[in-house]
């Protein structure tokens, strides 16, 4: 049997699963970009080096200071096919639990990140522009469902969205009351 939750609660409840959804969408994007399917991949440093933050990141990490890809000789051929290349996202356990509402923004921090974002093995503006939408309504599910009752002749009217019923359960089994059933597309 299904449990009943105050509506006190409703507040917190939405922006608890806001939040979720949220650093659940932020992580999702930041291992989807750490693949060689959407980031250019020589030494896999670029395609590791995704983060978020509440500021932009700065790309201030260059390749040879960070090991293991500072011991990878780049091949700077541009077919991604470098057996040494190692992609381990470096950032993802570093990420902070962003609050719903605050602004996030998502970068690199390799210092050439321009120069791998501009080449021709990129995939990352096809990835924002024809990937993140289906993402998005994958992870952010929560559609409320609200069912308000009016005594009286209530609400008449056409929408898609809402659905009237000539009586209603409860103390709204009344036949001269309303029961208006509404769910979210």
């Amino acid at each position: 049997m299904a449990s009943t939750r105050n509506i006190d609660k409703i507040i917190p409840d939405l922006e608890g699963n806001l939040e979720r959804d949220l650093n659940t969408f932020v992580r999702a994007v930041i291992a989807d970009l750490s693949t060689k399917e959407n980031s250019p991949v020589d030494t896999g440093f670029f395609a590791s080096s995704w983060t978020a933050g509440t500021q932009r990141p700065r790309p201030d990490e260059a390749r040879e200071s960070v090991a293991p890809w500072s011991n990878i000789k780049p091949r700077r051929r541009g077919d991604q096919s470098n057996p040494q290349a190692v992609i381990e996202p470096r950032f993802i356990d570093s990420i902070p639990n962003f609050k719903p509402f605050s602004k996030v923004f998502i970068g690199n921090r390799s210092q050439y990140a321009a120069r791998a974002l501009a080449s021709p093995n990129s995939q990352v503006p096809q990835y924002v522009q024809g990937k993140l939408r289906p993402l998005i309504n994958a992870i952010f599910t929560d559609k409320p469902k609200l069912g308000i009752a009016a005594f009286g002749a209530g609400v008449r009217g056409k929408s898609d969205n809402v659905r009237f019923k000539g009586g209603g359960i409860g103390s709204f089994s009344d036949p001269s009351s309303v029961f208006v059933d509404y769910e979210t597309p």
